[in-house]
């Protein structure tokens, strides 16, 4: 029973912690697999292997070894100026991380109770501000609350949405996303780049979507060997936890190709989905959505707090005041255009983390 409690514990936090604002508002999907048409479903199916196995290798890293943070991880890859440097740019990271999901639950608010976006904010600050108070504690138990039932509602839509269209979709090529001159999707005309951007672009997608998902998730789940029962617990976490965030991804990328014509140019178009089966819905996915916010919110801010104490040498309850505060105004900026700009730029980073990580747990 201890070892099942492990497993779930694990998984719920690593779930929690990477679908937020953007992935369960369809954002980040449609973003980085929408535009791809059904190949995107290739994409998908290629990103959650790359997360399994990220995961996995962490968290036995971490079992094995008795990691407890992010720093006794991140010494054993990269020399310690090289990780100082590193630490530095991860901290800027989580902060974006972090207000992204505060400009999130205040686009979700403003479009689905006509309440001022600020208000949004300021209450998802709140909640965070106190969670953050409790440490890696109160973080594990947020997502052990909420990710069941986050998945059970966005599996739910998103199967409803399904039935109700019968599989007609309306983006299966990805013609609605793509303006390539010459190219004919059906007889693959055209140039050898032009048909590498449109057929194989899915394959670039994946990388940068599990790299940049992968730097705050790195990051919290360093700090869960207390979470960790056995080495059995450290593994199937893992795996539990990839599988299910594939999974919902899935789902929400087949209710927006379904309906793409209907969601083009919103900033959360996973709630216009779910208004498509009835306004209950869509209330209920709109709360749903801040959930999920929260949860990545409360990882990547209380990641970006513990990387804030340790470079400027202030005590957690100085560096949780200052990221608070600090994320309030960069929050205005606007939940579509944070995204579009700031997620790509994670992936790249992200791949310089995750190609020295592999490359050295192979030879470790």
């Amino acid at each position: 029973m201890k070892g099942l409690k492990s497993i779930c514990t694990i998984a719920s936090v690593y779930i929690g912690t990477v679908i937020g604002a953007g992935f369960a508002s369809g954002q980040e999907i449609l973003q980085f697999f929408g535009k791809h048409g059904k190949s995107g479903v290739l994409g998908i199916g290629f990103s959650t292997l790359i997360l399994v196995v990220v995961a996995v290798r962490t968290l036995e890293t971490v079992y094995r070894k008795k990691i407890r943070s992010f720093e006794d991880y991140g010494r054993r890859y990269f020399h310690k100026k090289v990780f100082n440097g590193f630490n530095l740019l991860v901290a800027f990271l989580l902060l974006v991380g972090y207000f992204v999901m505060l400009a999130g639950s205040g686009a979700v608010i403003k479009e689905n109770f006509q309440i001022p976006a600020i208000y949004g904010i300021l209450i998802m600050s709140v909640f965070c501000f106190s969670v953050f108070t409790f440490g890696i504690d109160g973080v594990a138990k947020a997502n052990n609350i909420v990710v069941p039932f986050l998945l059970g509602v966005v599996f739910f839509v998103s199967l409803s949405v399904l039935i109700k269209n019968k599989l007609l979709f309306s983006n299966l090529h990805g013609k609605s996303f793509v303006a390539l001159k010459g190219i004919n999707t059906l007889k693959l005309e055209g140039g050898l780049i032009d048909f590498f951007l449109l057929n194989l672009g899915w394959v670039k997608s994946s990388l940068l979507y599990a790299a940049h998902n992968s730097i705050g998730a790195i990051i919290v789940i360093t700090s869960l060997l207390p979470y960790i029962h056995n080495a059995k617990a450290a593994k199937w976490g893992g795996v539990l936890g990839g599988l299910g965030l594939g999974f919902v991804a899935l789902l929400i990328l087949l209710s927006l190709l379904l309906l793409y014509t209907d969601i083009v140019g919103l900033e959360v178009p996973m709630v216009a989905i779910a208004h498509s089966l009835s306004e209950t819905h869509k209330k209920i996915y709109s709360v749903v959505l801040l959930l999920a916010m929260f949860t990545t919110a409360i990882a990547n801010g209380y990641g970006c707090i513990l990387r804030f104490s340790y470079i400027m040498k202030l005590r957690e309850g100085w560096a949780r005041i200052l990221v608070c505060c600090l994320s309030i105004p960069l929050a205005t900026l606007g939940f579509k255009n944070l995204v579009s700009f700031f997620y790509p730029l994670f992936g790249y980073v992200g791949f310089l983390f995750i190609g020295v990580f592999v490359l050295k747990t192979n030879n470790n």
